[in-house]
């Protein structure tokens, strides 16, 4: 009666725990799903907080895993997870995961391990002897956290229409078993992000993570922990990931009408000709999104009326000069960055408005502090300045 009791509670406990993930599975993708249409509708999305899912194998490596085959060994898990960029080249992610270890052990007492009865079969234990083992089963949980390394920008520069990132990362985390024995074990994690961008907020995600954690996860028997002090899990997911949100969309930029004065009738008694210079445009700022150089809507549409001017005025040139916000990145990256942005902004204006480029000089001035209103956002810009007409 003992038994039965106890075994009603463990499953009791079981559908409690499988429950809870169902509803917060279910509460993930609801709020993806959310997230993907705010990105879409808001023409001005941001990718800094994300948010995503995976499935995907899972190997258990204990001290008797290479007694088995590879097959009898794989399962397979899910992940759920949200997250934020701190910086292009930073961020970090919590999350959690669920999946079924298969292993093999020494102990077939199931108070002290999760052998599955019927199971046990011989090897040779290299003294001339046999050792009999116990396939084992069960399920577990896992939460973490990582810190995620983009180096592909670290390395080749912020650029918006990349279609591959990867991204190292390592982290800790805290894994238990569901099963009885119980087993609670503090995990060290490392793995390898790799991101396929699908569109401005969806991303395929190849995610590889391997965990580490004491010998007596698989076991709490005293016979069956003598060999590899640590156990590990390594699991390859493929997924989704959907990023949203910021901190402060873009503002747009307006101009005034410029005011043209009338040409003066000339003297045709008069030998010598006097030119004189008129200014018929202002600066123009054009703002970006931090870490990028990607044209939003409303720059563009600015970016047509200055055109629109240019091409009346087709003697007229400019300079137009990127900048960066100083506080984010390193010197090196956001040279690379107000290039980036500069020469944007000029593509844009000779392929989509049809200024000549013999009329357009680019120039890049790094990173600057905060330019106007002690603003950070307002320094993620390019200065468009008119020389002579």
């Amino acid at each position: 009666m003992r038994t039965t009791t106890q075994q009603k509670s463990i499953n009791g406990n079981r559908t409690g725990f499988r429950v809870l993930f169902i509803v917060l599975f279910m509460s993930c993708i609801a709020g993806m799903v959310k997230a993907q249409q705010a990105a879409y509708n808001s023409g001005t999305f941001r990718g800094q907080w994300f948010v995503g899912l995976g499935i995907g194998p899972r190997m258990f490596f204990a001290d008797h895993a290479r007694q088995l085959d590879m097959i009898d060994r794989l399962t397979f898990g899910a992940d759920m997870y949200v997250g934020k960029w701190l910086s292009p080249y930073v961020g970090m992610r919590l999350g959690g995961s669920f999946q079924t270890l298969k292993g093999a052990t020494l102990e077939s007492n199931p108070i002290f391990s999760h052998a599955v009865p019927g199971t046990g079969f011989v090897i040779p234990d290299g003294d001339g002897g046999n050792t009999r083992l116990f396939k084992q089963q069960f399920d577990a949980w896992h939460l973490y956290a990582d810190l995620l390394f983009d180096v592909s920008t670290a390395f080749e520069g912020v650029d918006e229409f990349r279609f591959w990132t990867l991204a190292p990362f390592i982290g800790l985390g805290y894994i238990s078993t569901w099963d009885r024995p119980e087993a609670h074990e503090i995990t060290f994690n490392l793995g390898l992000l790799n991101s396929l961008h699908l569109g401005p907020a969806v991303d395929l995600n190849f995610d590889i993570r391997g965990n580490l954690m004491k010998d007596r996860f698989h076991t709490i028997s005293p016979i069956d922990m003598g060999g590899r002090p640590f156990d590990g899990i390594l699991s390859v997911n493929l997924g989704v990931t959907f990023r949203f949100g910021g901190s402060t969309q873009p503002k747009s930029v307006y101009y005034p009408e410029p005011i043209y004065t009338p040409a003066q009738p000339r003297d045709p008694y008069v030998v010598e000709r006097v030119t004189e210079w008129k200014d018929v445009a202002t600066d123009v700022l054009v703002l970006f999104q931090i870490g990028q150089s990607e044209l939003l809507r409303d720059a563009r549409v600015q970016l047509g009326f200055l055109a629109r001017l240019m091409l009346q005025y087709p003697e007229g040139t400019y300079t137009i000069t990127g900048y960066a916000d100083e506080g984010t990145g390193n010197p090196e990256l956001n040279l690379r960055l107000s290039r980036a942005r500069a020469e944007r902004v000029r593509d844009c204006l000779i392929n989509e408005f049809g200024i000549a480029p013999s009329r357009l000089k680019t120039a890049a001035a790094g990173g600057v502090e905060n330019r106007y209103y002690n603003d950070p956002s307002l320094s993620r810009s390019v200065i468009i300045r008119p020389d002579k007409y």
